[in-house]
């Protein structure tokens, strides 16, 4: 009977090689576009979305985020994706300073924000590295959230561990997830000493 159930319909941002894509089509989620900049990473989604690809019949669009237009986009009730994070990351802090928002490529949740503003999705998921809430002087994670709930959503954040949900290796990012109506509660961890199903 769950295999009958309506898909949600997706529109991933930011998709890279379609790593996060994957864990949502198998949820139940219908990548209906996936929108990514570089080529290579193009190539790769293109693979997967053609016929009997994983991602069979999803649109693949290779382009800068800022320049998507909206009215392209049919109907959709989620969206995911996170920005490019080396300006929020631990590498950039030991290069010399985390530079958030003041890098090009810090601004780009904004473009995030504009798609969220315009389709209305139901809720999204936004995941980047834990170091943006420190991300000029934590300026950065207070502009975010401030947007995304100015855009209609409540928001509800965790920092999680990969390792905690059954992947072998320490991973730790930022998870927002944003609803329009309902609460959310995350996930308790499949793995490790935080696990009640230990």
């Amino acid at each position: 009977e769950a295999e009958h159930a309506p898909r949600v319909r997706t529109l991933s941002l930011f998709t890279g090689a379609g790593g996060i894509d994957i864990g949502f089509h198998e949820g139940g989620f219908d990548i209906l576009q996936m929108v990514e900049i570089d080529e290579r990473f193009v190539a790769t989604v293109k693979a997967n979305s053609s016929i009997g690809g994983l991602f069979e019949g999803s649109e693949v669009v290779c382009e800068d985020v800022r320049n998507v237009e909206s009215p392209r986009l049919r109907h959709v009730d989620f969206l995911i994706g996170g920005p490019p994070c080396q300006t929020f990351s631990a590498a950039a802090r030991r290069a010399g300073g985390v530079s958030g928002t003041s890098d090009a490529r810090g601004k780009l949740f904004e473009a995030y924000v504009r798609l969220l503003r315009t389709l209305q999705p139901a809720a999204f998921l936004f995941e980047n590295v834990y170091g943006i809430t420190g991300a000029n002087k934590g300026e950065v994670w207070s502009l975010i959230c401030t947007s995304f709930e100015a855009a209609g959503y409540k928001v509800f954040w965790r920092v999680l561990d990969s390792a905690d949900y059954g992947v072998p290796q320490h991973r730790e990012r930022m998870f927002i997830v944003g609803t329009r109506k309902s609460s959310y509660r995350f996930p308790y961890p499949t793995h490790g000493p935080d696990s009640p199903l230990r």
